[in-house]
C-alpha cells in the first residue's frame, strides 16, 4: 500500500469515548473493517462526524500513522492536523449495512482471542465470548482532566467517576484464566451524560439479558501493546441472529445511540 490511499469500503464498527489533547482538540478513535485492507484504526477523528455512525460504510483518504503509531492497523486521515476544521468533509458515507449484513460480517470476523492477538502483534480483532462472567463498575481514585494551552478545561473519559469492566471467556481461548477488559465504547459515556444511574448502563448494553449474543470488538493500547480494551460491544437479539442465518449460542450475557 502506498503512503496515501483511499479506502472505499470501511465499515464503522465502533468509536471510543472522545479524548482531549493539549492543542485544544477533542479526538475520537474510530475502528472498522475493510474487505480490501482488513481492520483499520482511524485516529484522530472529530466528534461531530455523523457519517461515522456504527454500521455506516465510508470512503476516506488515509495515510499510515507512523512514526507516531507503529501498529499496522493504524491510519490517520490525510491532512488530519493541518485541515482539522474541514476534517469532517474528508469522510464520505457511501452505504450502510442492513441488520442481517451486520450480523453476518461480525460473525464472520469473530473467533479471535486477545492472547493470540498479542502473540501475533495484531492490534484489532473480534472476540465472541461464550460466557460473560461478570460486568462491574470501578470508581476512579482520581478522575482527571486536561487543560489546553490557553488554560481551558477539557473533559474526557478519564474525568468520569466510573469505568466499566467486562470479564469473559472466549471461544478456543489461548490463556488459562478469563479475560477482564475495560470497555470504552462511546455509548457508555453518553449514557452516563444522560442518566444519573451509573449501573444502568449494564442493562442498556443488554449484559443482563440472556436473549442477546455479544461480540467484543477489541484493540490494544499504543503505549501498552500487550493490554487490550473493548472498543465496542456489538450485540444482537436471538431473533435477529436466526433471521440472519446464524445459530445462537447459549450465552449469559447500547444500542447505536
Amino acid at each position: 500500500m502506498s503512503d496515501t490511499t483511499r479506502i472505499d469500503d470501511l465499515v464503522v464498527l465502533g468509536r471510543a469515548a472522545p479524548e482531549p489533547i493539549s492543542d485544544g482538540r477533542h479526538t475520537v478513535c474510530l475502528g472498522g473493517y475493510s474487505e480490501e485492507v482488513g481492520y483499520v484504526r482511524l485516529y484522530p477523528t472529530q466528534k461531530r462526524m455523523t457519517q461515522c455512525r456504527r454500521w455506516n460504510v465510508v470512503s476516506v483518504l488515509v495515510e499510515h500513522a507512523k512514526p507516531d503509531d507503529h501498529r499496522k492497523e493504524s491510519y490517520k486521515i490525510q491532512g488530519s492536523k493541518e485541515n482539522w476544521d474541514q476534517l469532517h468533509t474528508k469522510i464520505k458515507k457511501v452505504g450502510r449495512l442492513s441488520k442481517a449484513e451486520r450480523i453476518q460480517l461480525v460473525d464472520q470476523l469473530a473467533g479471535d482471542c486477545t492472547g493470540r492477538l498479542n502473540e501475533t502483534h495484531t492490534s484489532l480483532g473480534m472476540v465472541k465470548p461464550f460466557e460473560i462472567i461478570d460486568y462491574s463498575l470501578e470508581e476512579r481514585d482520581d478522575p482527571t482532566y486536561q487543560v489546553t494551552l490557553d488554560g481551558r478545561r477539557q473533559e474526557g473519559k478519564n474525568e468520569y467517576p466510573h469505568k466499566l469492566y467486562l470479564t469473559y471467556r472466549c471461544e478456543e481461548c489461548a490463556i488459562k484464566g478469563p479475560h477482564r477488559q475495560h470497555c470504552i465504547e462511546w455509548g457508555i459515556y453518553r449514557y452516563w451524560d444522560k442518566y444519573d444511574d451509573p449501573e444502568g448502563v449494564c442493562d442498556a448494553l443488554k449484559l443482563t439479558d440472556s436473549r442477546y449474543q455479544h461480540y467484543f470488538f477489541v484493540g490494544n493500547l499504543r503505549h501498552q501493546p500487550t493490554a487490550y480494551i473493548v472498543i465496542s460491544d456489538l450485540r444482537f437479539s436471538e431473533k435477529d441472529m436466526l433471521n440472519a442465518g446464524i445459530s445462537v449460542d447459549d450465552q449469559s450475557s447500547l444500542d447505536d445511540w
